[in-house]
Formats: structure tokens, C-alpha cells, sequence
């Protein structure tokens, strides 16, 4: 299953010149500390790659690593796990001193709620099975995890159709006191909201998303929020569809729940290279990732940031979804790894 972002917003490949990008510098690590995101093609490297993908990030600065639990790929039958992958992944990231936020999503097949065609993000039928997942993996995890995000970008069709927060609601729900029950002390964030615009009943945006979460009653069943802030093609200061903009008004939204004591979390921002109809240049990316981690730096409700990704998943560089990296799929740095590193 793929994890990695895709965007509902039409971009296009620009020059840094034309979007008045200026050189990237470091930046400020963000105060709660410096991560990165890599998706599903994270649970596929051999132990070498892994190995050398974590000491990598270090390298940049990381201590956390957000790490995808695939339900799908763990429980293939109502109450039968196979946690080998898992502990792989979430072992290695501790060996090297990473704090690992696990992504609990993607609905194996036997709990599937049936969907209308063409619509990809398949949803458990039975939040309470999903609850149920939850805390089995709280508790396997024990004290190598202490923070769980309750799904991935639940307000595109992508990861789930169709797109409802009341539904959506009702995991975050079931999935809260199952995980806490497992580990008092954990964090629990809602799932990461795609950058995304109100399209009817097709996509929502985020904070419009939140907003009918609150209404839904998640309020007191998540102690963070969770956004992706992509603004590629641009930075935050030159963005004209001031798409940065979310993080202020998420927090607003929070704090007239009475949640303003909690923090948002970025579990995802960064922008793709190559030649794909996304893309950026590479100084670009540098630019991008620099202004967003500034930016992040300067409010004191942001939590830990998550750059996607520490590097490319393949080298097809046509495809925008391989070419997040921070490295290139050989290890060899973009500028941008540069600027984290700095941070």
C-alpha cells in the first residue's frame, strides 16, 4: 500500500527564479524536534538499506522516524498478527536512537466496508475492529512507541472513501481509549489532513475536515492534530494560495474546542524533484523545506515536523511520488538535505 502523498491540488513545475526563491540556508530545528516521513517503501529495504537510510537521517538531524503499521499486512485474519515486519522497522529506528511515531492504517481485507467503484481508499466496516488493532498494537509495541497517528490523510478518497469525517470520527473514537488502555502515556494524534481543496463530496479541505471532527465529537479522543502543509510549487512566504495558512487556522479551530493546550503536529511536508508534472528543481526543494521549517520554528504550538522523505523510493524521475527525497535513491544529497542538516 502506498503511503506516500498525493495531492488533490493542481500544481506545476516551476524555476526557482520565476517563483523568487532565493539561495536555501539552514534553518532552526523546530523546537519539538526534527523527523522524516518515508511511506509504505520505507517497510521494503532490505536490513543494509535500512540501516544505512536511519544512520542517514541522523546524519540530517532526525530523532523521530514516523513508521507505517499496515493493519493490512499484520493481522491478515481477525485476531492472527504477524508483527516480524514491524518490529524490524521500529527495532532498527530504536537501535539508533529515533523516537518512532507509528501511522496505524490501511484495512486488511476480511474488515473492508464495500465502495463504490473507483474510489481506492478502502475503510473498516466496524470501526470497533479498527479500535481493536489499535490497542494490539500499543501493546505489542509497548515502551518502543509512545506516539500513534489514527490513520493517513482520511479527507482524500486515496486513503479513505468515500470521505467523511463523522466516519472517519468513529475510528479515531474506537481507536483513542484502546491505545491509551495499552499505554497510559502515549500520544495520540488524529491522522495526518492532506493539502486539499472543498470539492463537494470528492475531497475536504483540512481544516474544514477538522472542523466537522470537532462537530462529529472528537473532541477529548486525540491529544494532537495532525497536518501535511505541502506548499510546492512554493514557499511559504510566496505561496499565493497561502496554503501554510492551515497550520494557523487548525490551531484556531483547536482552541475554540478548547484543545489550544494540545499542539499540531506536522507528520508530513516537502516537496517532489525530477521531471514529473509536479515537480520542482532541486534548489527549489531546498527553498521549500527551508521556508516551512522556519516557519514551523516560530509557533509555539507545533509539534515535531516530518520531512517526506529522506530519500527518493525509486529513480524514475518522471514519477513525482519517487522523487521526495532528500537523497537521491543512491544516497548522494540534494541541496535540500543540506538545509535540514543545518537545522
Amino acid at each position: 500500500m502506498n503511503f506516500s502523498p498525493v495531492r488533490l491540488i493542481t500544481v506545476v513545475a516551476a524555476s526557482a527564479l520565476a517563483l523568487g526563491l532565493t539561495a536555501p540556508t539552514a534553518q532552526a530545528a523546530p523546537p519539538s524536534g526534527l523527523g522524516f516521513s518515508s511511506g509504505a517503501p520505507f517497510l521494503q529495504l532490505d536490513d543494509a538499506t535500512l540501516n544505512n537510510e536511519l544512520g542517514a537521517g541522523r546524519d540530517a538531524g532526525a530523532s523521530w522516524v514516523r513508521v507505517v503499521v499496515n493493519w493490512a499486512s499484520v493481522e491478515t485474519a481477525p485476531g492472527v498478527f504477524d508483527w516480524g515486519n514491524t518490529d524490524r522497522i521500529v527495532n532498527a529506528a530504536r537501535s539508533q536512537g529515533y523516537s518512532v511515531l507509528a501511522v496505524l492504517a490501511g484495512t486488511p481485507l476480511w474488515a473492508q466496508a464495500p465502495l463504490p467503484s473507483l474510489l481506492p481508499g478502502a475503510v473498516p466496516l466496524d470501526p470497533n475492529t479498527y479500535g481493536a488493532f489499535s490497542g494490539a498494537a500499543a501493546a505489542h509495541l509497548g515502551d518502543r512507541v509512545d506516539s500513534y497517528e489514527v490513520w493517513n490523510e482520511p479527507n482524500i478518497p486515496t486513503f479513505f472513501a468515500p470521505v467523511d469525517a463523522a466516519r472517519y470520527v468513529g475510528l479515531l473514537r474506537a481507536a483513542y481509549p484502546a491505545i491509551h488502555n495499552a499505554d497510559p502515556g502515549a500520544s495520540v494524534l488524529s491522522a495526518g489532513l492532506a493539502t486539499t481543496i472543498d470539492a463537494g463530496t470528492w475531497t475536504t479541505a483540512p481544516v474544514t475536515f477538522l472542523q466537522q471532527m470537532y462537530a462529529a465529537g472528537a473532541g477529548g479522543f486525540m491529544d494532537a492534530v495532525a497536518l501535511h502543509p505541502y506548499t510546492y510549487p512554493f514557499t511559504v512566504e510566496n505561496d499565493p494560495n497561502g496554503q501554510w495558512a492551515q497550520v494557523d487556522q487548525a490551531y484556531g479551530t483547536m482552541a475554540a474546542n478548547g484543545d489550544g493546550g494540545k499542539k499540531v503536529w506536522v507528520t508530513e511536508l516537502g516537496a517532489p524533484t525530477g521531471n514529473g508534472p509536479m515537480a520542482v528543481s532541486e534548489d527549489a526543494q531546498a527553498a521549500i523545506i527551508g521556508s516551512s521549517l522556519a516557519q514551523a520554528s516560530r509557533l509555539p504550538y507545533v509539534g515535531p515536523v516530518f520531512v517526506h522523505s529522506l530519500r527518493d523510493a525509486g529513480t524514475n524521475l518522471g514519477d513525482s511520488e519517487q522523487n521526495y527525497g532528500l537523497l537521491r535513491s543512491d544516497f548522494s544529497q540534494k541541496p535540500s538535505f543540506a538545509v535540514v542538516q543545518g537545522s
